[in-house]
């Protein structure tokens, strides 16, 4: 069977964030981190959609908790990925800087394979067509460049298929950052789930605002590892559940989302018990499947 889009919040055993796209031909890994039952769950994830390497490399933020030199190594040399993409902000860590040499030599190391490491910066941004509504090729939002907090420099992209859309927003916490969002009336009809910025923070950056305009089918979290932290926030929780946005977190399993091919609707499963068990599930249909439909 094969899918118009899987979508995979993959629990960690470490605090962080990792998760899988998947539409016909193109698997893409968003962070690089590995999961709660290390690097084979990932080949079994790729093995499942008939691929042996992923496609594409997303990482939103050079924090520990997207992105670890151990974890990255595993990743470029088992799952060899042809395009990479990074933010164009400078490491602080020594970590971070590892990883971001690491990747800035991946072409060179890697000519049989890739020659497509992408810095997301100001100016590769500037150099793009616009978006077209409906599409099904993904698109980069700008963040906000030369700031001094680091989490808005964040990569944001919406990952878009023949089925539904994700939005990945990385660690923003800028009110100003989500107020242009809120204004681009593209988001409105494309986003389907959004996974919650900062792993749902109440930082500013989640509003009401921000829900009323997306208007998304379904919230994803990454929560810290055994939820520490309580994510996503009480705040945030109750702006879902004011406005009936079904919420699903990494706090004790994966979260897959999935629509097959010929099927109008998504199904979202919340698992826990190392993915043993299924704690909850939620269908939505897909935004541009409705207008579709009414436009038929």
């Amino acid at each position: 069977m094969d899918y118009l889009s899987k979508f995979r919040a993959f629990q960690l055993d470490s605090p962080g964030s990792l998760f899988s796209f998947y539409k016909p031909g193109e698997y893409t890994l968003i962070e690089a981190r590995l999961p709660k039952g290390g690097l084979e769950l990932l080949l079994d994830d790729l093995s499942f959609h008939g691929k042996e390497r992923i496609d594409s490399l997303h990482i939103t933020s050079w924090d520990s908790d997207h992105c670890t030199y151990d974890d990255l190594v595993q990743i470029i040399n088992h799952l060899r990925p042809e395009r990479i993409e990074i933010p164009e902000y400078l490491p602080t860590s020594n970590d971070g800087q590892l990883c971001r040499s690491l990747i800035t030599k991946y072409d060179d190391i890697h000519q049989k394979y890739v020659q497509n490491v992408h810095i997301i910066s100001q100016d590769y941004l500037s150099k793009l067509q616009p978006a077209a509504k409906g599409a099904i090729n993904n698109v980069l939002h700008p963040s906000i460049y030369n700031c001094n907090n680091k989490n808005d420099m964040s990569l944001i992209k919406l990952f878009r298929s023949a089925g539904f859309n994700v939005f990945s927003l990385g660690d923003c916490e800028s009110a100003q950052l989500s107020a242009t969002i809120s204004a681009n009336s593209f988001f409105t009809s494309e986003v389907d789930v959004l996974i919650l910025a900062h792993h749902g923070a109440d930082n500013g950056f989640t509003t009401a605002e921000l829900l009323d305009t997306l208007k998304p089918k379904l919230a994803v979290c990454s929560s810290n590892y055994d939820n520490q932290y309580d994510h996503p926030s009480p705040e945030i929780r109750k702006l879902l559940a004011q406005r009936n946005i079904p919420l699903m977190t990494t706090k004790r399993g994966d979260v897959i989302i999935y629509q097959p091919d010929g099927y109008d609707y998504a199904t979202a499963v919340n698992l826990i018990s190392d993915n043993e068990i299924e704690e909850s599930r939620v269908g939505f249909n897909p935004k541009r499947l409705i207008a579709a439909s009414n436009a038929a």
